[in-house]
């Protein structure tokens, strides 16, 4: 469980967050919506810790989260960001074969290949593994680093694990990973974050596309001038005049014809 309580953030005493306060559970997925400016990303920095709170606390399964060691962090939360900078000519296997560093102290192991091959085959591009990295679209590295995430947090199923990571949740930290994405990858990210709560995994979303929020969130936590303006059910949350307050233009909020979900049109 990740709990964050009242924390607040400024710089040059200007306020980006204030009071703001959310829990993340393993098995589900978190939705962070909000306008420009609102406070989303400063916020996924905090929770993750590259950067500390000016005040209030966050805890990662009941400790705090500056008292962890950064090795046992890293095997088991894993942060995919919008933008993931890599200029040195390394292959796509190599790049993901990174996301297994914390879980080794010298040479890799045998499973570490078949982990990042399978990583690679989840995001569809197994048949990338050669090809260099700075060659591919800014699309195709987003995959590439979403596979190294993967590659971090695995879970085997059935199989072997890591002997100290077995029974720990896992949680996965996204920030706009559809961003840079079509629209049929676009679901296959989102699909594979959320198939993950069902193996212990939390998972946290920084959202601008509401309709995805709508489709995949298990709950939304809605950010406005770095105050959380509501959280919930995406029915609880996604109306008419809770969306119009937080964007400020109007909307209409209709059932999915399949899901009931929320389907927002403007």
């Amino acid at each position: 469980m990740l709990t964050a309580d009242n924390i607040c953030f400024s710089i040059n005493r200007k306020e980006i967050l204030r009071d703001v306060s959310l829990t993340l559970a393993p098995g589900e997925l978190l939705g962070i919506v909000g306008p420009n400016g609102a406070g989303k990303s400063t916020l996924l920095k905090l929770l993750v810790g590259d950067t500390s709170p000016t005040s209030g606390t966050i805890h990662l399964n009941e400790r705090p989260l500056h008292q962890w060691d950064r090795r046992e962090l890293a095997k088991r939360r894993g942060v995919l960001m919008q933008k993931s900078r890599l200029s040195f000519s390394f292959t796509v296997f190599e790049v993901v074969l990174m996301g297994r560093i914390p879980f080794n102290t010298g040479a890799e192991k045998p499973e570490d290949y078949d982990i990042a091959e399978e990583a690679l085959y989840q995001v569809g591009l197994e048949n990338f593994a050669d090809r260099l990295y700075t060659t591919l679209s800014g699309g195709e590295q987003q995959r590439v680093q979403l596979a190294r995430i993967l590659a971090q947090i695995w879970r085997a199923k059935g199989g072997k694990a890591d002997s100290d990571s077995i029974g720990e949740s896992r949680f996965l930290f996204l920030d706009e990973p559809t961003a840079s994405l079509d629209l049929a990858y676009q679901q296959q990210t989102l699909q594979i974050a959320k198939s993950l709560t069902a193996e212990n995994t939390a998972v946290l979303a920084i959202l601008h596309d509401l309709n995805l929020a709508s489709q995949f969130a298990d709950r939304i936590v809605m950010l406005k001038d770095g105050q959380v303006a509501n959280t919930g059910t995406p029915g609880e949350v996604l109306k008419p005049e809770t969306i119009q307050n937080l964007f400020n233009t109007p909307v209409f909020v209709l059932p999915h014809p399949e899901t009931g979900r929320p389907l927002i049109t403007v």
